[in-house]
């Protein structure tokens, strides 16, 4: 029995005479040394390791290949997570023609290293990353150059690989290049404009020879207001090579996402509007820099002005194309249509756009649209809002010229928008006819505008019922010698400006003329007929200004309708009135009432329209 036992300890005896040692845990144990000792090298060594004497050989290099002076203070190696240097206080200085102020300005630039490259005599960088940069946008107003162009110009002279190319070849490849955290500037010459973009991610690369791929997302803002609250824009761009500059071609996609309309207002016109809702845009750029195809749609939902919640807000959708001249320099053939009732697409309104864009019949007016008999089909879909004109000159407003007409549109749809600006018209008010809209801006001077335009409503007014104990206040209901049975059929006319002449802006003023109109369309009443029976059919003429308004009635009759129509338009009206009378309001007033002495006709003097006319 013993020899079970003896067996068992020599088995013991082997296992503790066994090597810890074995030539394999040995080679393992020297292999992490190895890396442990490399990683240790790799956070040691760096900090040891001068480029410093390289310093002006890689400003010069940068400033190779773009075209501008470079300096910074200090550069360093770093060999983990990722081979690369690191730039501090990274500036790319300005061409004397385009100001003083840099062109770029980082606090800190990382430069990553090719690993691959490392194990060659020529060095690759794959990633070049900007912290916080701040970017300047220059533009020479003499030429409308910008500073970029040359910069562009002189990247496209280098041959370079795609940036995602596998292998190494002839050309090196063209690092990827990305910005957090940017600020974009905006000069027109020494003057820097209010408008940038701030908290903006920037990505360039090259995803084919001889193409550039732009991605850029930012928040745009305005330093002379408050503005904030501001939807993002986006933009990715495709930018290709050639023998210049303008024939590059170019393919632009662009978004902006859906903002408050107050706070759009204060980016676009540097104050509050007073108009709220939301507005968003998109746009397309195809073509070469120096001409492209420019396509925007722009979208105002629930609009309202601040002052009060109507039961019905508005809603606004614009198709807009153009020829874009150049980076931002100037706009040809800029055509607009926007539908103004939901019986219009906008599909049929951009088909509209595009008959209006073909060969006319007979040609019009320089600077005018033409009319509908102008058109190819001879014809123009009612209720449409079609804009016209050219911006030769981006940067400056007053070289913009631009026609507006709108023709056969629904009355409700005027009557709508007077809703938007006040809550005292009745919501059972109906209005039939039509109302048409021809409006221009000329070219002009910064001290003078030339602006006008004519809006003409056949309108018909509902009828004015009875006198009762439920109708108007009884200021209204004694002014009406007898109440009107049938609807009555009215032009408006409103006339601003004279074509060729300047306005002040300050003191312009819209004429109104209005008159109850008697002829039919098929048989208009003519001018003769309406002057004679002016006084006793009831005529209201007077003006609109920025500080209020100012209307003559020629009859007590024609007050009274017009408060019907409109209750504002009665307010504190005498219950004796009798006559010719004239009211007067400053807005958000009170209106006051007196007696008037019935002046000149001014229908021998407003333009005519086409019932009556």
């Amino acid at each position: 029995m013993p020899q079970p036992l003896d067996q068992h300890a020599a088995v013991v005896d082997d296992d503790d005479d066994a090597p810890l040692w074995t030539p394999s845990l040995r080679r393992r144990l020297i292999q992490i040394a190895i890396v442990l000792l490399v990683v240790v090298l790799m956070v040691v060594i760096p900090p040891y390791i001068s480029v410093s004497r390289y310093q002006r050989r890689v400003a010069m290099a940068i400033s190779g290949a773009l075209g501008r002076p470079v300096h910074f203070d200090n550069i360093t190696i770093h060999l983990l997570p990722i081979p690369g240097l690191t730039i501090q206080n990274f500036v790319v200085n300005e061409l004397p023609q385009f100001g003083g102020e840099p062109v770029l300005r980082a606090n800190t630039v990382e430069a990553r290293l090719r690993v691959s490259s490392l194990w060659r005599r020529r060095l690759e960088v794959s990633r070049i990353s900007l912290d916080a940069p701040s970017i300047n946008l220059v533009r020479r107003p003499e030429d409308g150059s910008w500073n970029l162009q040359s910069i562009l110009m002189q990247a496209s002279q280098l041959q370079s690989a795609p940036t995602a190319q596998a292998r190494a070849g002839d050309a090196p490849r063209f690092p990827y290049i990305e910005a957090t955290d940017a600020r974009l500037n905006f000069k027109n010459g020494d003057d820097k404009l209010p408008f940038s973009l701030r908290a903006a991610e920037f990505a360039l690369w090259l995803p084919e020879p001889g193409q550039w791929r732009l991605r850029l997302n930012a928040q745009p803002v305005r330093t002379d207001t408050d503005v904030n609250d501001v939807g993002l824009l986006r933009v990715e761009a495709t930018l290709g090579r050639a023998a210049d500059l303008a024939s590059a071609p170019i393919d632009l996609t662009a978004s902006w996402k859906t903002t408050p309309l107050g706070e759009a207002s204060k980016l676009t016109a540097g104050v509050d509007m007073g108009w709220r809702g939301e507005v968003a845009a998109e746009a397309t750029l195809k073509g070469t820099l120096g001409q492209a195809k420019l396509v925007t749609d722009v979208h105002l939902l629930a609009l309202r002005r601040a002052d009060f919640v109507p039961e019905h807000t508005a809603e606004i959708n614009a198709h807009c194309e153009a020829i874009a001249s150049g980076p931002l320099r100037s706009l040809q053939d800029l055509r607009c249509a926007v539908p103004t009732n939901q019986d219009t697409s906008m599909f049929s309104a951009i088909e509209v756009l595009h008959r209006f864009a073909e060969p006319a019949s007979k040609p019009a007016d320089a600077g005018e649209i033409p009319d509908a008999d102008a058109l190819p089909d001879g014809s123009l879909k009612p209720g449409v809002v079609l804009l016209h004109g050219d911006v030769p000159n981006l940067f400056n407003w007053h070289t913009v010229t631009l026609q507006v007409s709108l023709k056969n549109a629904s009355a409700g749809y005027a009557l709508a928008w007077l809703r938007l600006f006040s809550r005292r018209v009745p919501p059972s008010l109906q209005v039939g006819g039509t109302v048409d809209l021809n409006a221009w801006k000329e070219e002009s001077t910064p001290t003078s505008s030339r602006w006008g335009g004519i809006l003409v409503c056949d309108c018909t007014l509902p009828p004015v019922p009875a006198a009762t104990p439920s109708s108007p206040p009884p200021a209204v209901a004694a002014a009406a010698p007898s109440p009107v049975s049938k609807p009555s059929p009215w032009n408006l006319v409103l006339t601003y400006g004279v074509r060729g002449s300047s306005t002040d802006a300050s003191n312009a003023a819209i004429a109104v003329h209005a008159y109850r109109r008697r002829g039919t369309q098929d048989e208009p009443e003519t001018a003769e007929a309406i002057a004679q029976k002016a006084t006793a059919e009831g005529e209201i003429y007077g003006q609109l200004n920025r500080s209020g308004y100012t209307l003559d009635y020629r009859s007590a009759a024609a007050a009274q309708e017009a408060a019907h129509a409109l209750p504002p338009l009665g307010d504190n009206m005498p219950a004796d009135a009798t006559g010719a009378l004239q009211v007067q309001r400053p807005w958000a007033g009170q209106q006051t009432w007196t007696a008037a002495t019935p002046a000149a006709h001014p229908s021998k003097t407003q333009p005519r329209h086409k019932h009556g006319a």
